[in-house]
């Protein structure tokens, strides 16, 4: 019986040995980086174009003053207008402090406090007015959060330039950070799949979900005469098909980041995948559905959202041998 509990005792901290050495690895910064200089360029990006539309007002100034959310001058609602009150001048202060603290951060000016001070911004413009929050706006305020608490500024950024004068560090940064924005993507995709339960994306109807939503002008970018459209139902066809495969394949995906982190090892499955790249096959066909949504299709910001977070895919290394090869030709 002392024999069996020891056993267990030494299975269980070896697990725990292991669990704590996975999330205290170590790696050079360029992959989270990179997702700290795309996603704010897609914020500042989404609301330029708020901007152009002359929607700041409408959208987040209060009831009061013609706004659409849910804010008076008596309920505030965000607590930046308990701070400094409901009113369509502050709803301008407060937009204008999302953009520059996204301008902040892409750039890495003080990044850790940018990100903080986006996060704030952005979720206060979500309060202001709910209605205008979308799933994309959801996913890039908790990458946020990842941003805040992690060293994405510690390479490619103003921090670094002012600490080493060079942009590029060789600092090893936590890899924890890069995990969790690789299971914000595997939770997105997975349960997207899963929830496309409707007919239209199941052989019941002819697998016709996107040939649908291509059929309703608010959607497309570009309606195009439904001649020239209706030869490719078929391709339309294959194209719901292999988006619900896609999207419910991201489960996996961590399995392939890891068959592909420990090719050093024996075993015919690993041999396998790596050797027809299937977690190539899988992040190119993702850059392949998102920009095929963001020119057909009216999605705002979700497209370039989620592409904005697929650098942390790459493993670091990888990144430093892509600039060597560019440098090199």
């Amino acid at each position: 019986m002392k024999q069996l509990a020891r056993r267990i005792a030494r299975n269980t901290l070896l697990q725990l040995t292991r669990w704590v050495t996975f999330w205290d690895r170590r790696e050079t910064g360029e992959a989270l980086a990179l997702v700290r200089i795309l996603l704010p360029i897609v914020i500042v990006w989404d609301l330029l174009e708020v901007l152009r539309l002359g929607l700041v007002a409408p959208l987040w100034a209060p009831m009061d003053e013609g706004g659409i959310g849910p804010a008076t001058y008596a309920e505030p609602v965000s607590v930046f207008y308990q701070w400094f009150g409901a009113s369509t001048g502050n709803a301008w202060w407060l937009f204008a402090l999302a953009l520059v603290s996204a301008l902040c951060l892409s750039i890495g000016f003080f990044s850790r406090s940018s990100a903080l001070i986006l996060l704030f911004a952005y979720s206060q413009l979500a309060a202001l007015s709910p209605d205008a929050d979308r799933g994309v706006d959801t996913l890039m305020r908790n990458v946020m959060i990842v941003l805040a608490f992690s060293k994405a500024g510690a390479t490619l950024s103003i921090d670094t330039y002012r600490k080493h004068r060079r942009w590029l560090s060789d600092e090893l940064v936590p890899a924890w950070p890069r995990y969790l924005v690789i299971a914000q993507l595997v939770l997105l995709y997975f349960f997207a799949g899963m929830l496309k339960q409707a007919s239209n994306w199941s052989y019941s109807s002819g697998y016709s979900a996107l040939w649908l939503v291509m059929e309703k002008p608010h959607f497309v970018k570009h309606e195009l005469p439904r001649a020239w459209v209706l030869p490719l139902y078929p391709l339309f066809q294959a194209g719901t098909l292999s988006t619900v495969i896609w999207e419910r394949s991201a489960i996996l995906l961590p399995i392939l980041l890891w068959l592909r982190s420990t090719t050093a090892r024996p075993g015919k499955l690993r041999a396998f995948v790596n050797r027809a790249r299937l977690l190539e096959v899988w992040v190119s066909t993702g850059v392949f559905f998102h920009l095929s949504l963001a020119l057909f299709l009216a999605l705002g910001a979700f497209p370039w959202g989620c592409l904005a977070l697929y650098p942390a895919l790459a493993n670091p290394g990888t990144w430093r041998r892509w600039a060597r090869g560019a440098r090199a030709h």
